[in-house]
């Protein structure tokens, strides 16, 4: 066999295997279209959770800025009351128990 023959040969069974790593190997067309339409959808997704994350950072940027919901989370959430003012509480009873 003629070394032209030979090198033509090897060429040849280079391109198939080139050929079939293309269509069927693990970096296939298919796999490569697959990781294009996952990442496409990741994107979306990133980018909905991100305009939800802005619109959290501006509601707690309006929160933190608003004196009356400052007050209200203080007096609610903190029991805190200011200096000349009196602290009333009332124990809360089922309306079925006896009073007394």
């Amino acid at each position: 066999m003629s070394l032209v023959k030979l090198l033509n040969l090897i060429l040849l069974l280079f391109i198939l295997i080139a050929l079939y790593n293309i269509f069927f190997g693990i970096d296939s067309k298919r796999n490569f279209s697959a990781l294009q339409h996952e990442n496409q959808e990741l994107l979306m997704q990133n980018k909905i959770i991100g305009e939800e994350n802005n619109q959290l950072e501006l509601e707690i940027q309006s929160k933190q800025k608003n004196d009356a919901h400052s007050e209200k989370f203080a007096r609610e959430e903190l029991n805190l009351i200011f200096e000349d003012e009196d602290f009333l509480r009332f124990k809360e009873t089922k309306s079925n128990e006896p009073q007394r």
